[in-house]
């Protein structure tokens, strides 16, 4: 069993306004994230958002019709991503038939679903193993963390996962791959609408 963690809970300060909820293509940024690894067959997934039954992102979840069980508000907002990796990990805590976590993160779209089944198919192979997608050499997400740590992870008081990930015994494994996108976040409106108008230009290029 593979559990696909979506960060959701970020604040969007860059933004000026809640990013995951803005459109992306037929739908919005948190939409077709959640897609994108359904297409993938990510067959459980778990949002991770902030606290509130009123927040943007809650209502974005609401209109998408996620059920309960596939979200997750973070136990520790004030401690930032990490605070959400961390809730996600202590849910897992439960499930005994877990191999790995999969930490994505909401504000990227550009990830191919070629990407996500690639790394899907290696938590079947690598079950022991620390696995991180990257593009020509540099490291990006989403990776994805096996049973084994998961216990000290959901215990942790270190501030981020890149700091978790340098005590492990185990380095990560690098899984290689073409698609620029796992290097790529939205944070900025530019960046947003550099992002969105290539995503609209490449979808309409496949369809001709």
């Amino acid at each position: 069993m593979v559990l696909v963690a979506i960060l959701a809970a970020g604040e969007s300060k860059r933004m000026g306004r809640p990013k995951l909820c803005l459109p992306w293509l037929d739908t919005t940024i948190l939409g077709h994230v959640i897609r994108q690894w359904r297409q993938a067959g990510a067959k459980h997934l778990l949002v991770v958002h902030a606290p509130g039954a009123e927040t943007p992102v809650v209502k974005e979840l609401n209109r998408l019709g996620l059920p309960a069980h596939e979200r997750v508000a973070t136990v520790a907002p004030e401690r930032g991503m990490m605070g959400s990796v961390v809730t996600a990990a202590r849910l897992t805590v439960k499930m005994p038939a877990l191999a790995h976590l999969i930490i994505a993160l909401g504000d990227q779209p550009q990830v191919r679903v070629e990407t996500l089944q690639m790394l899907l198919a290696a938590c079947v192979t690598r079950k022991n193993s620390v696995l991180r997608v990257s593009c020509q050499g540099r490291p990006g997400h989403p990776l994805a963390l096996p049973a084994a740590c998961l216990a000290d992870l959901s215990a942790t008081s270190i501030a981020t996962l890149r700091d978790f990930l340098g005590l492990l015994p185990m380095p990560p494994e690098d899984l290689a791959s073409p698609d620029s996108g796992i290097l790529l976040d939205i944070d900025t409106p530019d960046e947003y609408d550099k992002a969105s108008q290539l995503e609209k230009c490449l979808f309409n290029r496949s369809l001709l």
